[in-house]
């Protein structure tokens, strides 16, 4: 799997964050928190809001031959944008932060014009990056690995699924009409991650589900998705 060679590093460095020092603290992003996207999941009360990001990638599935079985999941990658700081100081965020999934998505096949309108929107300055590491045999984190943000350690958010709910109906539905993945909260179970984040929704997500059963599917295939990430810690 992508990434997964990272997964004994991630450890290590995470056993020993204690003995390196703070990290600074994350753009204050107060005025974007009271836009945090409503819906079923339990609200990140308690919480300070650390980064939003948008993720444009693959949802990861596999098939065993059985055309009736539904495909099995094995994870995600995607890359993960700050769209946080500029839609904090964006008078227009009420209205943009629900078209932005959508909007990437249709145009990630065509990577000058996804480029183009990131960067006319500011939205370009690429964070770091979203895959599963591998814990065990039958376990894997959802891993969100922001190694590009300048702090010491830098954010590692290593988490699992706590709560779950079907995106809206309005949801942009893919590049094939596949539907849009879950809206999730995720949350550090483990004392693993670094860098003063430990929850992560995934929000505003377009596309990326898998279909029904694997008639016709590869033994491995891939959905494209977007969705943003919004990335929550204790507060300071």
């Amino acid at each position: 799997m992508l990434f997964s060679s990272l997964a004994t590093a991630l450890v290590l460095l995470t056993s020993s964050v204690s003995a390196l020092p703070k990290p600074p603290p994350a753009a204050n992003l107060d005025s974007l928190a009271a836009r945090y996207p409503k819906s079923d999941l339990p609200a990140p009360d308690g919480l300070q809001l650390k980064y939003v990001l948008l993720g444009v990638g693959t949802q990861n599935y596999t098939c065993n031959g059985n055309e009736t079985a539904a495909p099995g999941t094995t994870g995600a990658v995607a890359k993960l944008y700050d769209i946080g700081t500029r839609l904090n100081r964006d008078p227009l965020a009420p209205w943009k932060i629900s078209s932005i999934s959508g909007l990437a998505l249709s145009l990630s096949s065509f990577p000058n014009l996804l480029e183009g309108y990131l960067m006319l929107e500011g939205y370009n300055e690429w964070m770091g990056n979203h895959f599963f590491t591998p814990m065990d045999a039958t376990t894997s984190l959802p891993t969100f690995y922001l190694d590009h943000v300048k702090a010491t350690p830098f954010p590692i958010a290593m988490v699992s699924k706590k709560n779950a709910t079907d995106a809206p109906k309005s949801a942009c539905p893919g590049t094939k009409n596949e539907g849009a993945i879950q809206w999730l909260q995720l949350v550090d179970e483990k004392g693993l991650s670094a860098g003063g984040v430990n929850t992560v929704y995934r929000v505003e997500t377009a596309g990326g589900n898998k279909p029904a059963v694997c008639k016709d599917q590869k033994a491995t295939f891939e959905v494209p998705y977007t969705a943003q990430y919004w990335v929550y810690g204790p507060k300071a």
